[in-house]
């Protein structure tokens, strides 16, 4: 079972972090929505307090862990919040288990697999991780934010290093791993029957919003926001990322 917290009363929400994030990376979102929802946070396979499963975390595994979490809380039909690599669990979570998500939101996700060049800048990230992963932290998360926003987010800059340096050796490689490894879950977005939300980052470098943005779906159940940021929407614009969230999920 994963580790998780319950905050507020209502309808439940869930909210799944992403890679090299816990639970924390939440934490003033979810003080925001506990005032109208029960919400959910989880932390993955590796990350924050939850143990490692395998040497690889595949994105199934992941969903797994969490349907069993959810199950043991008794929470069921949720509306579901995932940021970046929780996006890709989400949606692994709508193919296995349909009947118990009601709506889901991606922010600064892809429904996509890895390209190419993607996998290999994985297992480089493993190789690096396992000579030194406060390296490996100090390079990648900086560029997970927009340039433009690198100066004034100095703060939250420095509390997704902490969160990152919370994450064990072995959470890391598997989730690395795991992501690289991922299918293209693309159908979901036209086949799945309840609300999709899609938050993009313009100056987002590791998912390309112009490539999403070409295979959504025109349809009435899915909106999108994209917002002038990098692939931390959460952290740069909380305000707006949360006013999309509240009008989403009422």
């Amino acid at each position: 079972m994963l580790n998780y917290e319950i905050k507020g009363y209502g309808n439940p929400v869930v909210l799944v972090h992403g890679y090299l994030e816990n639970l924390k990376m939440w934490n003033s979102m979810a003080e925001e929505l506990s005032s109208s929802y029960q919400i959910i946070l989880i932390d993955l396979p590796g990350h924050g307090n939850s143990k490692n499963f395998d040497e690889v975390h595949t994105m199934e595994l992941m969903a797994r862990e969490l349907k069993e979490t959810l199950d043991y809380l008794g929470i069921s039909n949720a509306d579901f919040l995932g940021h970046s690599m929780g996006g890709y669990v989400i949606l692994a979570y709508a193919e296995l288990f349909p009947k118990d998500i009601k709506s889901f939101i991606l922010m600064n996700s892809t429904s996509f697999p890895d390209a190419p060049e993607k996998k290999e800048q994985r297992l480089k990230a493993v190789e690096t991780a396992k000579k030194n992963l406060d390296t490996l932290i100090k390079m990648s998360i900086p560029t997970l934010f927009a340039e433009g926003n690198l100066e004034k987010l100095k703060p939250e800059i420095e509390f997704a290093k902490e969160l990152a340096r919370e994450t064990s050796l072995q959470g890391v490689t598997a989730a690395l791993k795991g992501m690289r490894l991922r299918i293209d879950r693309s159908f979901l977005l036209e086949e799945f029957p309840g609300k999709i939300g899609i938050i993009l980052g313009k100056y987002d470098k590791a998912v390309n919003p112009e490539e999403l943005k070409k295979i959504i779906p025109n349809k009435e159940n899915i909106s999108t926001l994209e917002l002038e940021t990098g692939h931390m929407a959460h952290l740069e614009n909380p305000e707006a990322s949360l006013e999309f969230i509240r009008k989403f999920l009422e």
